[in-house]
């Protein structure tokens, strides 16, 4: 039987005040830096827009358009959305709790943690398909709490509708649903699925999701080529184990592995069971598959809240111990999630690389800038500037037309289906692209080093920037050969 009886009918006014300070944290930070590799590649994409792209689905992407359309032209507008996201992951962590059983002092504790985990206010940050991710599947594990706990089988309907989303947001929400059914089918609640309304679920979220599966394959399952790409950059299984404990700020790690442990252990929780059984299916995939650490992160607002029940009964001294150790927790996430620091200051904290990111783009535009000014008056009509990453490229499209910088062009994920450049020029080289410009203009030169006021190592700083004045052939005669996806 589902424990019903000592839920709560309303979420305490604490986890909405918890869900509210979440967000103010987050935009207070969000204009500390700049812009992410990956906003900007997002911005861009997002003036492209198509049912797929190389590397995601559409929906962030969309998200972004949408969001530039209203006039967030800065991280600061870019990232509310963001923000509010994690906020109702801390509301959906609070109302599980409450599923689960717990009253009033789990509920707050479920938030708190769900918003103060590191991974959580990192997400939280930045627009990325990661954050979106992030919110889809805590929201899908809420219903699926809601379908354990014996309500009406029509919220299968809402389930789909959530997986279908999230499968137009990042296919990883699929994995999820597969070892959902894994799980129920191994379980006394296999019952669950008798009926009409868990197959019509299916079906919408097929539905949803079709258009992005066509557009795959029309253009050759290129995600397909990601996935073996990003799986052969894996640091190993002992990695993903420990980076996991990072994810949660350490000291969070504790809850949700309590959490865990009741929900495959405990009678109080033995209807939820195929939750716990799905975070083990998924962990265990992933460990194998070499999985990046975050893949598995979504399921931690769900084992948090199953673990603020074991918070609940803690007494005296134990219960201000675990305050004590969860405000510890979350002041380190803190300082590895958020630009808390000087930019030069941070990359010490900076153990994703992630913030590092975030700086240094407007400096890459003047020095740039300054190599295009030494091209004659006459020619810059016709200069192509191609780079050898997406970042590079969605900087100058985005941050580049106000300085006078023409289009860019890259041979990386979609840039790379987007085409050459139509222009027959000068080239301007970004990046690690000597090679390629070697083939077609022997006379090629490096104009200069990229470089930050801060001294962050992040992956554009110390790069070359090349000048080629007169190339013998032009990058469409190689374009085949320039593709790099990853």
């Amino acid at each position: 039987m589902a424990v019903t009886d000592t839920k709560p009918s309303r979420l305490p006014g604490r986890v909405w005040l918890t869900a509210g300070a979440v967000v103010v944290l987050l935009l207070s930070m969000s204009g500390r830096y700049g812009f992410h590799r990956d906003e900007l590649y997002f911005l861009v994409a997002g003036r492209r827009l198509d049912w797929g792209f190389v590397d995601q689905p559409p929906l962030t992407p969309l998200i972004a358009r949408t969001a530039e359309i209203l006039g967030a032209t800065s991280p600061v507008a870019l990232r509310v959305l963001p923000a509010l996201a994690i906020a109702a992951v801390v509301i959906l962590a609070a109302s599980m709790a409450g599923r689960f059983g717990g009253g009033t002092r789990s509920q707050v504790y479920a938030a708190v943690a769900a918003g103060g985990a590191g991974v959580a206010l990192a997400m939280g940050h930045l627009l990325s398909t990661a954050t979106f991710d992030y919110f889809l599947w805590t929201l899908a594990a809420w219903i699926l709490v809601r379908l354990l706990d014996g309500d009406d089988p029509r919220w299968w309907f809402g389930l789909g509708l959530t997986v279908g989303v999230g499968l137009q947001n990042k296919h990883l929400i699929g994995l999820f649903a597969l070892a959902v059914l894994i799980s129920l089918l191994a379980t006394s609640r296999r019952r669950l699925l008798a009926g009409s309304w868990p197959w019509i679920g299916a079906g919408v979220a097929a539905l949803i999701a079709l258009p992005n599966l066509i557009w795959q394959v029309t253009n050759g399952l290129p995600q397909l080529e990601m996935a073996r790409t990003l799986a052969g950059r894996s640091d190993g299984p002992v990695a993903f184990a420990l980076q996991q404990i990072g994810l949660l700020s350490i000291i969070l790690a504790v809850p949700a592995a309590v959490g865990l442990w009741r929900l495959l252990r405990s009678e109080d929780l033995h209807p939820w069971r195929p939750i716990g059984l799905a975070f083990v299916l998924l962990f265990v995939f992933f460990l194998l598959t070499g999985g990046k650490a975050y893949y598995v992160a979504p399921m931690y607002p769900a084992l948090m809240a199953a673990g603020s029940l074991w918070f609940e009964g803690l007494e005296g001294r134990r219960r201000q111990i675990m305050i004590g150790a969860t405000a510890a927790g979350i002041f380190i996430g803190l300082f590895i999630a958020l630009p808390l620091l000087p930019p030069s200051d941070m990359s010490a904290l900076d153990a994703t690389g992630e913030l590092g990111e975030t700086v240094g783009w407007p400096e890459l535009i003047e020095q740039i800038v300054a190599v295009f000014e030494t091209i004659p008056v006459d020619q810059r009509a016709d200069v192509a500037i191609f780079t050898g990453s997406y970042g590079e490229a969605g900087a100058i499209d985005v941050l580049g037309p106000e300085a006078g910088l023409p289009p860019a062009t890259s041979g990386h994920n979609n840039y790379w289906l987007w085409g050459p450049p139509g222009h027959h020029g000068p080239i301007i080289g970004v990046g690690r692209i000597g090679d390629v410009l070697a083939g077609i203009c022997p006379t090629t030169v490096q104009a200069g080093t990229i470089t930050n006021p801060y001294g962050v190592e992040n992956e554009e700083a110390g790069l070359p920037l090349f000048l080629c004045l007169a190339p013998e052939r032009q990058l469409a005669d190689i374009w085949d050969d320039v593709r790099h996806y990853n």
